[in-house]
This record gives structure tokens, sequence and C-alpha cells, in this order.
């Protein structure tokens, strides 16, 4: 099976918010292809030049963001950014479900954004299941360094989350 896409059924199933089986052999295939992108941008001899050829392909969705290394997501696909995005380094989004970052918004280093959802039940956690639950960050937004931003959260434009903060869904 070729690696999942948007517009493949599985893909779909990940972002309906049902539980799905993360370990299906073509999501697997597409986090392995943004890993491969993430080590990539992540090396330290790259020009600017290609760096940004690497964005383009790990985060087709998220043009003009500035983004430093390391950086790592699960499928790049799923993170929308608006215009004048900025990310410092160390910046972890598992986008499983779907991040959108309005324009005009700067996050601080070590930040994690966490679209996902694992089941309490052990069984299940060990078999691969999982679901997601969409995040929304508006525009002109200020996110502190090592925030932890947790599935179905929304912040509103203008807000400042300060360092260290947990924002929940």
């Amino acid at each position: 099976m070729a690696r999942a896409t948007p517009q493949h059924p599985l893909w779909q199933a990940m972002l309906s918010g049902s539980w799905y089986q993360t370990r299906a052999k073509g999501l697997a295939q597409a986090r392995a292809y943004a890993k491969e992108l993430c080590w990539q941008f992540n090396c330290s001899d790259l020009s600017e030049t290609e760096r940004d050829g690497i964005l383009a392909r790990l985060l087709p969705n998220a043009r003009n963001i500035q983004l430093s290394p390391p950086f790592y997501c699960d499928y790049g696909a799923n993170i929308h950014a608006g215009s004048n995005v900025s990310l410092a380094g160390g910046v972890t989004i598992l986008d499983a479900g779907e991040v959108h970052i309005g324009a005009n918004t700067r996050v601080g280093a070590g930040v994690v954004v966490c679209a996902l959802h694992h089941p309490l039940d052990a069984k299940r956690r060990n078999l691969g299941w999982q679901r997601s639950e969409p995040i929304f960050i508006g525009s002109n937004v200020e996110i502190g360094n090592n925030v932890t931003i947790l599935p179905g959260a929304r912040i509103p434009d203008g807000s400042v989350i300060t360092d260290n903060s947990v924002v929940r869904g």
C-alpha cells in the first residue's frame, strides 16, 4: 500500500474524530515520510533555500512560516498556518488532527501541540488505537516557551499564553 495522503480513506478516518488504527500501513508510511523530511530540515548544514524546499513538501498548508530547527511533526499536511507565523526551535506538533495557526502568531521554544487522544484502556492503547481532535490557535497570539496545547484547544485571537502553561481543549 502506498503512503496515505489527505484524500485517502484512512486519512479521512483519522481526521473524523473517530477511533482509528494508527498502525495502518498507509498512515505509518505517511509518518515515516514526514519523519524523513523533519530529519532533512533539522540538518545543520542546509542552506535557507534547501530548508524552504523541504518545508514546502512537509507543510504544504503552511506557506510563509518561519521555523527554527529542530522541528518535529507526525504528518505535516494537517498543519495550516496563516502568514507571518514563527515557531522557535524544539516545537513538536502531533498533527493527527488538524492544527490551525492564525496569522502573526509566535510560538516559543519547546512547545508541544498534541491533536490526538489515546485510549484509557491499555489493551486498545497497545493495539495502536487513537483519535484526533482539531486545535485552533487564533491570529496575533503569543505562545511562551514549553507550553503544552492539548486536543480540542481553541486559543482566541490576541491571546498570550505564558511559559510552561497547559492549554486544555
